[in-house]
């Protein structure tokens, strides 16, 4: 009998194998460790930006003030506009008068290339040829859509409501739906003050 040191290469062989397994088997729980993180992050990342921007709502609309201002071209304007469609060149779908502390300030929301934006104007009366400045809100955002409450408690698609020819009331509520490209739809409701 000899005495033997060491593997022989049928041995070596097998050792590589099954190390070359148990190496592709780790690879590939890491691989779907590392995926599952990502689109968990992209989907929180989702649901933290709608949180955002649904506050941003709850905190323009709590605010909301019952003062008409002056436009570009010198007419005065209801204290909170909305419909389906654009209002006016801006692009806005909504825009309001709000307080900001002890100031009141213009703002607005539109839709553009799927991007929700903030509309922010300098001052409560506007110039002539004054534009807003747009924030970015929300991202991947297919639909915007908007409803009023009226004081009969009836749903309106525009507000104000008809065509009014004098200043009227805020609305007593606001429903906002949101169709996010990824297929959610989010509707929220907000009280007026």
């Amino acid at each position: 009998m000899r005495n033997r040191k060491g593997f022989t290469l049928i041995e070596i062989l097998i050792a590589l194998a099954v190390f070359s397994v148990l190496a592709v088997i780790a690879y590939q729980g890491v691989a779907r460790m590392a995926i599952a993180k990502q689109v968990m992050d992209a989907d929180n990342r989702k649901w933290r930006e709608l949180t955002v921007a649904m506050a941003r709502f709850e905190d323009d609309f709590s605010q909301a003030a019952n003062r008409s201002y002056i436009n570009q071209f010198g007419s005065t304007v209801d204290p909170l506009q909305g419909a389906a469609g654009p209002l006016n060149s801006s692009g806005a779908l909504l825009e309001l008068v709000r307080y900001d502390g002890d100031r009141l300030i213009h703002l607005g929301y539109r839709l553009r290339q799927g991007h929700l934006e903030l509309l922010l104007w300098n001052t409560l009366h506007q110039a002539p040829r004054t534009e807003p400045t747009a924030l970015a809100l929300l991202d991947h955002v297919k639909d915007f859509k908007l409803r009023f409450l009226d004081q009969s408690k009836q749903w309106q698609l525009s507000w104000p409501a008809g065509q009014a020819t004098k200043i009227t009331a805020l609305p007593r509520g606001v429903e906002i739906t949101l169709t996010l490209e990824s297929g959610e739809v989010i509707t929220r409701l907000f009280a007026l003050p």
